[in-house]
C-alpha cells in the first residue's frame, strides 16, 4: 500500500518543519512541502543501526551525521518544485520529499493522496459488508430468489461504502 505523505508544518518563523523518527527506516518516509521555502528536518534516532548514523540528500547534495541521542536538525534551502530523495549512508533506509507549488501538484500526487484517503473507509466498508453477507444470504434464502439476493448484496455494499465515505468526509473537515 502507498504510504500517505505527511505535510510539513509552518513554524512561527515561517519555516517549514517536519519531524522524522529513524527506527528501522524513516517515519514518515514520504513528505510534502512547499517549494520556495526553506525546510527544517528534525531527525530523532530510535535505533542504533549503522544505517541511522548518516542521512544523504539527492538535491541539494548533502551528507550529514545524525546524533546518536536527542534531535538533529538539518536545514534544506528553498528549492524549486520537484522531488528530493534521502537515504541512509548505506542506502537501506529511504525517504522522499515532494516540493510542490501551492495549488499546483502533480496528477500522480493528487491521485496518491486521494487513494490514501479512500483506503481506510473502503476497507472498513468491505469488512462491514462481508460481516453482513450472512444476513443478506438469509434474506435471499427466505425469498428463494437469486436475483433478489444479488441486488440486496450489491445494495448493502453501496450503502456501506457511501456511509463510510460520508463519515470520513465529515470527520476530516475541509482540507
Amino acid at each position: 500500500m502507498l504510504e500517505q505523505p505527511v505535510h510539513a508544518r509552518i513554524d512561527p518563523d515561517g519555516r517549514q518543519v517536519i519531524d522524522i523518527v529513524i527506527d528501522g527506516g524513516y517515519h514518515p518516509g514520504a513528505i510534502v512541502a512547499r517549494a520556495g521555502l526553506s525546510l527544517r528536518l528534525v531527525f530523532t534516532r530510535d535505533d542504533d543501526d549503522d544505517c541511522s548514523e548518516r542521512v544523504v540528500f539527492s538535491d541539494p547534495r548533502l551528507d550529514r551525521r545524525i546524533a546518536p541521542t536527542g534531535r538533529t536538525s538539518i536545514d534544506l534551502p528553498a528549492r524549486p518544485p520537484g522531488e528530493v530523495r534521502f537515504t541512509c549512508g548505506m542506502g537501506r533506509y529511504r525517504g522522499r520529499i515532494e516540493l510542490v507549488d501551492e495549488g499546483t501538484r502533480s496528477r500522480a500526487t493528487r491521485l496518491r493522496d486521494r487513494l490514501g484517503r479512500l483506503a481506510t473507509p473502503l476497507g472498513t466498508a468491505l469488512l462491514l459488508w462481508i460481516s453482513t453477507l450472512p444476513l443478506v444470504v438469509l434474506v435471499g434464502l427466505i425469498a428463494s430468489d437469486v436475483t433478489i439476493t444479488i441486488v440486496a448484496a450489491v445494495s448493502v455494499l453501496v450503502a456501506w461504502v457511501a456511509g463510510c465515505l460520508c463519515a470520513v468526509g465529515r470527520s476530516a473537515g475541509p482540507t
